[in-house]
């Protein structure tokens, strides 16, 4: 009886083409031995043969370039992509108002700080005796943050430079460009910028707006 280690040595030494680049033999070379076996040993020593043979086949799986065996087809595969998620929209509470020696008053009583504008419902009113009336955007008006980053108004296309009419009072909300930064502490809110307070036509006017009650 020969036995089936001695077979598979000699299949491989006949031929080059018979056997993979690891030593192993061919599939069809493979089923040749397992038939030849079958007719000169006993059924019982064929599942062991076939096994190893087996593993063979196994272990000539082609392999990636960094070694390892490809995944089976259909294999999952984790689809997560890191990144950082954006910032959800913030809500302020605040009752803050600022005077101009002119007369114009306004009060800010809220904030929404999104990703993409920051809005603040303001009721603005003006009171002096000077002149008919003023504008509260005539000139640059934005708020600016404690590191210097400026958010400009989106001014109304009703109302683009803010007219107030003596003992007029408006309510609204005003819109600025862009998202307040997460980390900024304290924003003003600035109109007419560089202007004085006592102007007749465009008064300047600035005022703080705590960050302390920013909550998501």
């Amino acid at each position: 009886m020969v036995a089936p280690e001695m077979v598979l040595v000699a299949k491989g030494r006949s031929s080059g083409t018979m056997t993979t680049g690891s030593g192993c033999p061919s599939d069809a070379i493979i089923w040749k031995v397992i038939l030849i076996l079958a007719k000169r040993i006993s059924w019982f020593a064929v599942p062991a043969t076939v096994l190893a043979l087996t593993a063979c086949s196994v272990q000539n799986a082609p392999r990636s370039d960094n070694g390892t065996a490809p995944a089976p087809t259909g294999a999952g595969v984790d689809g997560n992509i890191s990144g950082a998620a954006p910032a959800a929209t913030r809500t302020v509470a605040v009752n803050v108002q600022g005077v101009a020696p002119v007369g114009v008053s306004v009060r800010v009583k809220g904030m929404e700080l999104g990703i993409d504008a920051t809005v603040l419902d303001v009721s603005a009113s003006y009171g002096g005796t000077t002149s008919s009336d003023v504008t509260l955007a005539g000139s640059a008006t934005y708020l600016v943050d404690d590191q210097g980053n400026r958010l400009m108004l989106k001014a109304p296309l009703d109302n683009k430079d803010l007219r107030i009419t003596k003992g007029q009072t408006m309510d609204g909300k005003l819109v600025f460009l862009g998202a307040v930064p997460a980390n900024a502490k304290s924003l003003k809110l600035v109109f007419n910028d560089n202007n004085d307070g006592n102007s007749i036509v465009d008064p300047g006017l600035t005022i703080a707006l705590p960050l302390d009650g920013a909550r998501q």
